[in-house]
């Protein structure tokens, strides 16, 4: 009698309503195949509930808990997969997916890498590492692992989301070809994102390809009109490539109607204004632009520049300072520097400037210390 009891629990053990563990895990796997992860939880979690060292069915619910965002959920199942599973790569992965959107960086690092130690052409863990490497301004490693992704993958790259990260971190980079290449792979998969425009007509400027640039900072435009980026883009093209200081600030001001004040068109236009000789206009714009940013360098030279012309030395000496203690290497406020030196005809310091310059190997240090050699 204690025996036919003892296999009546046991059945009730391992069935729910007639169902083994085995048959509730198949029925969630294909639920989630079809893309019903939240379903799928309950057939994986009932599993459990039957037979708790399920490790399979641990996996699966910590990837359904990542599916569903609910990443604490995923963490905690894929650790007790991990405990059996511990030389499997998709879980490592998987737990390294759940601690990257956790925040948790250097265990998702540390996951990932014990993803590829186990599998070292696993494709997603390279990208995953190189969207790490993204968020943290690491444009070089990221790249890399970027590179490492492409070459392990097996069908085409769809996210236009990877191509335009790939494309900005190649414009941080100065790498404007492959910039366009990557961008243009972006556009390939969505048409309607406007910062892949702003990061194309970038490329487009680096490259003097000034009509092009014009062009895609009109797309990102018409899909954000009230984007200022675009209306800088603009004129800065105007400004720095066609060499046309009217229409740059006819753009620049463009982008002042959209955002009042915004710093890198306060800029532009006081550059413009000093390029056209027109120096008391431009010291507002430059005061302006520093008031939005104190650290703003060329905004100091730009500035300098602007009193210098106008015949206020001390200002201008007071300006050129604070872009050198901001940027101890900057040529260009000792450039100004010794122009005004040489004007007050005060040699020793003129003479100082032309020294740091050479220094710096600067181009502009040979016709500077002709001129302090006439003083």
């Amino acid at each position: 009698m204690k025996k036919v009891i003892g296999i009546i629990l046991l059945f009730a053990v391992v069935t729910t309503n007639g169902q083994d563990a085995t048959t509730l895990y198949n029925e969630g796997v294909a639920l989630k195949d079809a893309k019903k992860s939240k379903e799928a939880l309950e057939k994986f979690k009932a599993a459990i509930a039957l037979k708790p060292d399920y490790t399979a069915a641990f996996y699966e619910m910590g990837w359904c808990h990542n599916d569903t965002r609910n990443y604490d959920g995923a963490m905690a199942s894929l650790r007790k997969a991990r405990t059996a599973w511990s030389s499997i790569p998709k879980v490592h992965f998987e737990l390294g997916y759940a601690f990257e959107k956790l925040n948790l960086l250097d265990s998702a690092i540390q996951s990932y890498n014990k993803c590829l130690f186990y599998k070292p052409d696993y494709s997603l863990a390279f990208k995953q590492l190189g969207t790490i490497a993204y968020s943290k301004d690491d444009y070089v490693t990221a790249l890399d692992y970027f590179t490492k992704y492409e070459a392990a993958v097996k069908n085409p790259i769809t996210d236009y989301m990877y191509w335009y990260k790939k494309g900005f971190m190649n414009n941080a980079q100065k790498n404007y070809d492959a910039s366009k290449i990557a961008l243009l792979r972006s556009l390939e998969n969505k048409k309607d994102y406007a910062n892949t425009y702003l990061e194309l007509g970038f490329a487009a400027s680096r490259l003097k390809q000034a009509d092009e640039a014009i062009n895609y900072y009109n797309q990102a435009m018409a899909l954000d009109p009230k984007n200022h980026v675009a209306y800088n883009g603009i004129g800065e093209v105007y400004r720095d490539v066609k060499k046309d200081m009217d229409k740059s600030i006819e753009w620049y001001k463009k982008s002042l109607a959209v955002k009042k004040d915004e710093r890198k068109a306060c800029f532009g236009l006081g550059y413009c204004y000093n390029s056209k000789g027109q120096f008391t206009e431009a010291i507002p714009y430059l005061k302006k632009a520093i008031e939005q940013e104190s650290t703003y360098t060329a905004a100091y030279v730009e500035l300098g520049y602007s009193y210098y012309r106008t015949n206020n030395n001390i200002l201008a000496a007071t300006n050129y300072k604070n872009a050198l203690e901001l940027n101890p290497k900057n040529e260009n406020a000792r450039y100004y520097l010794a122009l005004m030196y040489i004007d007050e005809k005060n040699k020793p310091k003129a003479q100082q400037m032309v020294d740091e310059l050479k220094e710096l190997n600067s181009k502009n240090a040979a016709s500077l210390q002709e001129k302090v050699n006439k003083m």
